[in-house]
């Protein structure tokens, strides 16, 4: 086997324990925290996931509304103009309140139709305290701001014996 070859395939082996273990090993701010900011920030932050139930709901975001499939730990929002997003709730210790949204192609592309989410998540994004959404949902309603998802780095597993999603645009 050639030594070039091998070196790299031992480098590589080292980078992704050293990202496992430091993700693991991370303690992350809570969501909590976020409630200090007043203006956009990048942000790694780990929530509680409210359970938002099944049903079907409405997201108003940038003025715009989409009609929300709730799947218990996460909605999928679609929209006509907009394209989808997938929303979900995250709460913090002190009872702050997040909408953490994340482009359903992406979302979908890594973690499948029917990925398994754990209580907990950890997200890295853009906060933007100033844009908020609305969602309406058969057991009330909620006002949060807003946490754009860049990716999700803990909670969230694919289901790999599920079938892939569709997503209607």
């Amino acid at each position: 086997m050639n030594r070039g070859v091998v070196a790299a395939a031992v480098l590589s082996l080292v980078i992704g324990v050293v990202g496992y273990v430091s993700i693991t090993a991370s303690k992350y701010n809570e969501v909590g925290m976020l409630a200090s900011l007043d203006s956009p920030s990048r942000v790694t932050v780990r929530g509680e996931v409210v359970d938002l139930g099944t049903g079907e709901g409405v997201l108003v975001y940038k003025g715009e509304r989409y009609r929300l499939e709730c799947r218990g730990a996460y909605a999928v929002a679609e929209s006509s103009g907009s394209g989808s997003l997938v929303l979900f709730l995250l709460r913090g210790g002190n009872g702050f309140v997040a909408a953490a949204l994340y482009p359903s192609a992406d979302f979908i592309s890594r973690y499948g139709g029917s990925p398994i989410v754990d209580r907990e998540i950890v997200v890295d994004g853009v906060y933007r305290p100033g844009e908020r959404v609305s969602i309406i949902l058969p057991g009330g309603g909620v006002e949060a701001p807003v946490i754009e998802i860049n990716s999700i780095l803990k909670g969230c597993h694919s289901s790999y014996g599920q079938e892939q999603a569709v997503v209607n645009r």
